[in-house]
């Protein structure tokens, strides 16, 4: 299929791109004119230099990589900025780092690796509202954090941003069959769209990720998703939380 954009595209524009790029004045020239037509230039701080500004802006024009144009002025990928929207989940474990962080075992107990990381507060008050629930199968208590992208380094390399750590309950559920396996995760985020969707309507403080054949069972792989309750859901009601997030996970009336 051929690809249309709004806009024509110049042709055989790379050498025009590489003489600027090679010229700071250029840069950053081409950076004070991006600031002075943002509708909110006085609050824009770009924590690129004006080189790698260009860089960015440039290759992103060539590359039709609008993600990398975003990193430079919002540190956002285009996917960042639906996360950080509550439009698409979290992966669990995105970019090899460890989100959510489970600290409690099966039983509730506290695992003995977080007993000096973990307030003694906060875990016997989860553990208190464990032991009274009816149903506290795969609850845990977890921190977990949401984040955006950022460039890293003079190499533009990419890494995590945590935007916000929070302690609070982690819930994991196998998700229903009538969500299939798909192959992106564009795809993957359109199967759980209208659940995940339901939860944040529902309870909008939650954090909710999404695992693609993670769940393990008996030797069997399912699709999981995880809603993670920060500390001020924790306090109280609970119980009604976790049921909540059960019928919509499940559809029941």
């Amino acid at each position: 299929m051929e690809e249309k954009t709004i806009f024509p595209r110049e042709e055989k524009s790379e050498i025009l791109f590489e003489k600027i790029l090679r010229d700071p004045w250029a840069c950053e020239k081409l950076m004070d004119t991006f600031c002075n037509y943002l509708f909110c230039n006085d609050d824009f701080d770009c924590n690129l230099s004006p080189e790698e500004f260009a860089k960015s802006l440039l290759s992103a024009y060539l590359d039709r990589d609008m993600s990398a144009f975003l990193m430079s002025i919002c540190n956002n990928t285009m996917f960042d900025l639906l996360r950080n929207s509550y439009l698409i989940p979290y992966r669990f474990n995105a970019d090899g780092k460890t989100n959510p962080v489970i600290t409690t075992d099966e039983h509730g107990e506290l695992l003995p690796e977080f007993r000096n990381s973990v307030k003694e507060k906060d875990y016997q008050h989860f553990h208190d509202i464990y032991t009274h629930m009816t149903h506290n199968e795969n609850m845990y208590l977890a921190k977990a954090y949401r984040y955006s992208h950022e460039y890293t380094s003079d190499n533009m390399e990419v890494g995590q941003k945590i935007l916000e750590e929070c302690t609070g309950v982690l819930l994991i559920r196998e998700l229903p069959d009538t969500v299939k396996l798909k192959e992106t995760e564009a795809e993957a985020y359109c199967a759980v769209w209208d659940i995940m969707v339901e939860l944040e309507k529902n309870l909008p403080m939650a954090f909710v990720f999404y695992g693609q054949d993670t769940l393990d069972r008996q030797g069997m792989r399912y699709d999981e998703l995880g809603i993670f309750l920060p500390d001020s859901l924790l306090m109280k009601n609970l119980e009604r939380h976790v049921a909540k997030a059960e019928a919509i996970i499940y559809a029941e009336k």
